[in-house]
């Protein structure tokens, strides 16, 4: 049985009457992060606006495990709620992943216009998975940081490239390209970096400096390879627990700051993006025909994965409204 299937099952179970009006919610995010800052305004704000009977409990830096340990305590409640990346939000939802693939977005203009028109598919997604989607968070425009330049695929086959544990299209991707791979889970790439297990490691520039990736990086890649976010996410049953007014109150709480949370974070990358130039990381300019070469076997990946790990209607969806929005921003012909 999926991940996604023991969660439902357990996500509807009864619970017992009068529960704590506290929710328990976790992430990997460490403390005085951005998404951290998020959630303490929004346990601030939620606390004032029902008097008190509501507020979190959130458990920072990863205490409560990784993703998967966090879906599994949700699942029996040991936790409530959740803050997560990418691979988190997928494992309930793999549909997330046809947001994620790469050479997808341009800029920020077509991400913004996408989230708005999907997210209603997206949040009776999760709702059928036993969670209710309370707001999509920014994770960034993933860049590669590595220990030698990177331009192209010729110099990442020599290479020890870190992939993310559980995480598709990374999976297929370096198999079709024929790239060496280690699987690993975000708490442990910091460690295979300074072992030398890994030399090429992913990430948005924020969050290549909270974690402190970019101490054992010498080079950054000027070319974005994909676009990531994450998802504040309640289990259903805990989310019916409340009363109609809390719930509302909770839903335009979380609206609101998950909106700045989102600028917050665009803002932080720009300026990471400096930051790591200054702390003496090379960037490294992309070359054409090694990207025209990915972008070829990112093509030939779809079929694999959409289908199975993507539904086609997510995939297509996603497409459609991407293709409306490059039809009405199109240059005029001269």
């Amino acid at each position: 049985m999926r991940i996604s299937e023991l969660l439902i099952t357990a996500l509807m179970l009864p619970v017992a009457a009068g529960a704590a009006s506290t929710i328990k919610l976790a992430t990997l995010a460490p403390e005085g992060s951005n998404w951290t800052k998020v959630l303490r305004a929004i346990d601030a704000d939620v606390r004032e606006q029902t008097d008190d009977h509501v507020g979190f409990k959130i458990y920072t830096g990863g205490v409560q495990g990784d993703e998967k340990t966090m879906l599994r305590k949700i699942g029996v409640g040991q936790l409530h709620a959740g803050a997560f990346g990418g691979l988190g939000t997928s494992q309930i939802v793999p549909d997330l992943l046809a947001l994620e693939l790469p050479f997808l977005f341009s800029d920020y203009g077509e991400i913004d216009y996408v989230l708005d028109k999907t997210y209603p598919y997206y949040e009776s997604a999760y709702d059928d998975s036993g969670f209710i989607l309370l707001g999509w968070a920014d994770i960034g425009f993933v860049h590669i940081l590595s220990k030698r330049p990177v331009r192209g695929l010729y110099d990442i086959r020599r290479m020890k490239v870190w992939r993310l544990e559980g995480e598709p299209i990374t999976e297929v991707l370096f198999r079709k390209a024929n790239v060496s791979s280690v699987p690993l889970i975000i708490p442990d790439v910091l460690l295979g970096l300074q072992t030398n297990l890994i030399e090429v490691v992913y990430s948005p520039p924020a969050a290549a400096i909270v974690l402190q990736w970019f101490t054992r990086a010498k080079y950054l890649a000027e070319l974005p390879i994909n676009y990531t976010l994450g998802a504040l996410l309640i289990a259903k049953k805990r989310f019916s627990l409340l009363p109609p007014e809390h719930q509302k109150i909770l839903r335009d709480v979380c609206r609101h700051h998950m909106q700045a949370q989102i600028r917050q974070s665009r803002a932080d990358n720009d300026e990471a993006f400096k930051v790591l130039t200054n702390e003496g990381l090379e960037i490294v300019g992309p070359d054409s025909s090694q990207v025209r070469i990915f972008q070829e076997l990112v093509e030939e990946s779809i079929p694999e994965l959409v289908g199975s790990t993507i539904s086609t209607e997510a995939y297509e969806l996603v497409k459609m409204h991407l293709a409306a929005y490059r039809a009405r921003h199109a240059a005029p012909q001269p």
